[in-house]
Formats: structure tokens, C-alpha cells, sequence
């Protein structure tokens, strides 16, 4: 197996060499999970060329509603009827892990992590929402010299366009790969070209179930993540924190906002990193929340380390870095990368830690004075309404805001075992 880097194509040949087959083999035995459909779209013949894109919806980090995004349902037979591509298959891979795998099943506090976003979802009469949801759309090219020959000869006019070889098949993938990336596009979509190192520890990414479809139609594509709450309509206000690309968010608020989201952030399969001035205030959660070192682990400021011990965070184990180290958080050599997420908790908007707010992918407010209201209304463009309303919120509400500005209000939903734990919603 030999990948091209930065466009991410899988080539399985014979006349490549005799180490690409092991390659092959191993990569089929890591996708023995897959369903079959999706093993035969990834692992297939001895002369294949393949390219992934993982679609994300443009909102996948504040999703303005519950629904699904629809994938444009012409956009598969396109890309398999154009001349121009030749492509032998394009299918849509979908890998789905439930809430709470491989957590404890019961905390000392007595309740279920596996629960917890199920307690929360029926505050807002929806389904829980899946830790995580990835969707893929793979494209096929069989190179000269496949069993499947018919499909062989479709694509040799396609590739000796483009320079003949495997060069010029890479030129085919990639350019059906843009063409695919600007039709999502206009259908609201962001897509990433998956390389080789994007399938480790597996080609499915350690994820509980995988599926493959030949059509877009029935295909939920709303994506994974935290529940953190219902908004005032009741529907799932869900945070997108751990994204391929990474991400930032800065919260106004108090602790109690924090430990609701370490607790979540958990429940979903994350390891929690917790940076802060007051270690003896994270007791009740580091002691009673049934999460051991493997999985939190209570630091100084300004030392933010993730143990040796954890390994890389991965789609299905991310990694959560909350900083809660007062109003001026000082700088650390945070943990930043793919499927990260560092969020700073504020308790108040000090001038000079403003920058927080402006460079944040996703920005949490709870209930500040009319001063700072003024000031993070000048920062992110907050209309007056919004201004005038994150003066006045009650305890356990959040107004949440993503880069794109798409604005969500939220009542935590507090769950009677996260009360046990942590008290009743304060500010």
C-alpha cells in the first residue's frame, strides 16, 4: 500500500511491490469491522486506486438546529457517470460510535455514563446524540491491468488524459475529488482528503460500527458530539468540540459550567485534561465522578501535560484541555492537534485576556454585568437583543456562539446525578 501525501490515495498493485500487498493485508485485517460493503469499497482489488473525503457540515460546531444536512442526492450518480473521471465506484462510508463506550458503567455517585446523554436528550424529547458520526465519500479507480477490466478501460482514457500511470490516475482521483469538494460545498458542506496517517490504528478509526450506501437518501449526516443542553424550543443544542481539524473555545462563565462540560466531554469517550489555580474546587469531580487517571487527571496552571501513558487522541478517544486559571490564564505549551480540544474558562472579561474570545472557534456566555456585555458585544458582533440578554441569563442558561456567528441559547439540563455530583447550576 503506498499513500500519496496530501490527497490522500490508497494504491494496492502487484507491480509496485511486494511490501504494498502486506500493506493491503494488514489494512484489511485492522477493517475486519467493517461491513462488507464498505471492506469491498476500501480493500478490494490487486490494481486499485482509491481517495477518501470526510464531509463535515459548514455548522458542525454549533449546528444552528437538530436536523440533518441533506447530501445532494445527484451528487454520487455525477461523479460515476462523467466520462471525464471514469471512476469504478463512489460510495458514502459511515462510522458511528454510541455515548459513553468503553467508559465505567457506573461512577461512584452511583449513575451511568452510558446514561447521561440519554438523560439529557429526553429533556428535549430527541434521540441522544452519537459521541461521534464521521462520514466519508470514497471514490474508486481500477488502474490497467484489473480483473475488472471493463472498468479498467473506462478509466485508461481518463488517466492517459492526465499523463499516464499512476501520476496520471493520481490526477484523476484528485480532480474528481475537487469536483465532489465544490458541489458539498454548495450544499453547506466542508470535506477533507483523507491521508494514509488518518487511518491509524485502523482504517475505521476505532469506531464502533461502520456502514457503507451506494445513495445519499436516509443518510443522517448531522454530526456527533457534546450535549450540552436543550434550547428554549427544547431542541439538542450539541458542541462539535473534537473536529479532525482541531479547535479552541474560550467560555465566560463559572466552574459549574466547566465540570458540566469535563463530565459530558467524557461521557462521549474524551480524556480530560483539567489546568487549574484551584485544584481543591475540582475534588468532588476528580474524586467521586469514576474516572480514573487514565482518563482525568487534575494539573497545575501553566502545566498542562497529557500523560505519557494516553495515546494520540483519535475520533474515538479525544482529548479535552479545559484551563481554568482565572481571568488572566497564564501561558502554557497547551496540547493542541486533531480531534483537540482546548476550551479557556473565564470568570470575568479581563481587557487583556479579550484575545481568547476573538480567536476562539466557539465562545460560551453565561450571565456577566452590562459592562462586559458591551465589551464582548464589540468583540463578536453581538446584536442588541443578544447584548441586552447574556446581562440578564439565569443560572443555568449559556448563550453559545460559533466563529461563523451562528448563536444557540442553552439550559444546561442538569441531570440528578450531575447534581449529586456538582451542586445545583450556579453562575
Amino acid at each position: 500500500m503506498r499513500a500519496f501525501a496530501g490527497i490522500g490515495l490508497v494504491v494496492t498493485a502487484e507491480v509496485i511491490a511486494a511490501a504494498g500487498m502486506v500493506a493491503a493485508r494488514r489494512l484489511q485485517r485492522r477493517d475486519s469491522t467493517l461491513s462488507s460493503a464498505a471492506e469491498d469499497m476500501l480493500v478490494d482489488s490487486p490494481l486499485t486506486l482509491t481517495t477518501a473525503l470526510e464531509l463535515e457540515p459548514a455548522d458542525a460546531v454549533l449546528p444552528a438546529t437538530d436536523r440533518s444536512r441533506p447530501i445532494p442526492a445527484q451528487l454520487l450518480q455525477d461523479l460515476r457517470s462523467d466520462p471525464l473521471l471514469g471512476l469504478a465506484d463512489v460510495r458514502l462510508v459511515q462510522h458511528l460510535q454510541t455515548t459513553g463506550a468503553g467508559l465505567p458503567e457506573r461512577s461512584q455517585a452511583g449513575s451511568s455514563y452510558q446514561g447521561l446523554n440519554r438523560q439529557v436528550a429526553q429533556h428535549a424529547a430527541a434521540e441522544p446524540v452519537p459521541a461521534a458520526r464521521l462520514t466519508w465519500l470514497t471514490m474508486r479507480l481500477e488502474l490497467p491491468g484489473s480483473p475488472r477490466r471493463a472498468w479498467a478501460d473506462r478509466a485508461a482514457g481518463p488517466m492517459l488524459a492526465r499523463g499516464g500511470g499512476l501520476e496520471g490516475a493520481r490526477r484523476t482521483l484528485d480532480k474528481a475529488a475537487r469536483t465532489a469538494s465544490a458541489q458539498l460545498a454548495v450544499a453547506g458542506y466542508r470535506t477533507t482528503t483523507l491521508t494514509e496517517a488518518d487511518y491509524q490504528p485502523g482504517f475505521r478509526t476505532g469506531l464502533a460500527d461502520a456502514a457503507a450506501t451506494t445513495e445519499p437518501e436516509g443518510l443522517v449526516t448531522a454530526p456527533g458530539g457534546v450535549l450540552v443542553g436543550i434550547d428554549p424550543a427544547h431542541r439538542p443544542v450539541v458542541l462539535g468540540l473534537f473536529r479532525r481539524r482541531g479547535l479552541s473555545a474560550a467560555v465566560i462563565g463559572g466552574r459549574y459550567l466547566a465540570e458540566i462540560l469535563a463530565l459530558r466531554g467524557a461521557a462521549v469517550g474524551a480524556r480530560v485534561i483539567v489546568e487549574t489555580a484551584r485544584p481543591d474546587e475540582w475534588d468532588p469531580v476528580l474524586l467521586h465522578s469514576g474516572l480514573d487517571p487514565a482518563r482525568l487527571v487534575v494539573q497545575p496552571a501553566a502545566r498542562p501535560t497529557a500523560p505519557a501513558a494516553w495515546p494520540k487522541p483519535t475520533a474515538a478517544t479525544p482529548l479535552l484541555v479545559l484551563r481554568d486559571c482565572g481571568a488572566r490564564p497564564p501561558y502554557a505549551a497547551v496540547p493542541r492537534g486533531a480531534w483537540t480540544a482546548v476550551v479557556t474558562v473565564l470568570p470575568y472579561l479581563d481587557p487583556r485576556s479579550a484575545g481568547y474570545l476573538k480567536d476562539a472557534d466557539l465562545v460560551g456566555l453565561q450571565r456577566m454585568s452590562r459592562e462586559e456585555a458591551a465589551m464582548v458585544r464589540h468583540l463578536l458582533g453581538l446584536s442588541d437583543k443578544e447584548t441586552t440578554a447574556v446581562a440578564d441569563l439565569p443560572a443555568p442558561m449559556a448563550l453559545w456562539r460559533s466563529r461563523d456567528r451562528t448563536t444557540r441559547y442553552c439550559e444546561l439540563a442538569a441531570t440528578h446525578w450531575e447534581e449529586t455530583l456538582i451542586g445545583r447550576p450556579t453562575r
